[in-house]
């Protein structure tokens, strides 16, 4: 792919089949982005709410500002930062299990 210059996943498939139905595919990889940033927000503020007795709903929107604030103020490194302490704590959780 990227010797042929795709950008996106969908690229090939615009080619193809054309501007149209590339255009109905990225419904789906719209609406599983969507339901999956959903679902992370909610176990985080499913995890504050234990953590610190907050209201769920006051939980799930302290996580999205906390998500939105390090993206916006550290970028694709903050993420990659991230995901790097999570291999960490999983690797010490395993071990520690």
């Amino acid at each position: 792919m990227r010797e042929a210059g795709y950008v996106t996943m969908l690229d090939p498939l615009r080619i193809k089949y054309g501007r149209i139905m590339a255009g109905l595919l990225f419904i789906p990889a719209l609406m599983g982005e969507v339901f999956y940033s959903a679902a992370i927000l909610k176990a985080l503020g499913a995890t504050l709410t234990v953590v610190l007795n907050l209201d769920k709903q006051i939980s799930i929107i302290v996580s999205a500002c906390i998500g939105i604030f390090y993206t916006f103020f550290g970028g694709l490194y903050s993420v990659a930062y991230t995901d790097i302490v999570q291999l960490i704590c999983i690797f010490v959780g395993l071990w520690i299990t």
